[in-house]
């Protein structure tokens, strides 16, 4: 007797912008830029143990990343410079940490980077009386 060829199974549900995979890729040039501005925020991190200093590695990757390639593009050479004031870093990743949904890319209208490359997202710069 003849097998008989299996039903054919229903194709999966496309992915939703929720499950959408962070890991849109870089350039080389942006990967090695997002290495450094974490090097850079880990040495100025107060944690000291491997743990502690992990977490700030994940965070400051995933919030980089996910900011980039989904919500806004950051200049990334300008924030891994070494002349760049590291407290403009740590301010927009602090922005990015409580304004930034990680899982669907979104952040809220208003929301201003100091290295924002989209002017609806750009801080402007301070004003200076003379």
């Amino acid at each position: 007797m003849a097998k008989m060829p299996a039903p054919p199974r229903p194709n999966p549900p496309p992915k939703s912008q929720a499950n959408r995979s962070i890991a849109t890729p870089l350039t080389v040039d942006e990967g090695k830029a997002v290495l450094r501005i974490i090097r850079r925020v880990i040495d100025a991190s107060s944690a000291k143990d491997t743990a502690g200093r992990n977490k700030v590695y994940d965070l400051t990757n995933e919030l980089l990343r996910v900011c980039h390639s989904r919500t806004c593009t950051l200049d990334l050479a300008a924030m891994a410079a070494r002349e760049t004031d590291l407290a403009l870093v740590l301010e927009d990743l602090g922005t990015l940490r409580r304004k930034l949904n990680r899982k669907t890319g979104h952040m809220d209208y208003g929301t201003r980077l100091n290295f924002a490359t989209n002017m609806a997202f750009k801080k402007k710069p301070a004003q200076v009386a003379a």
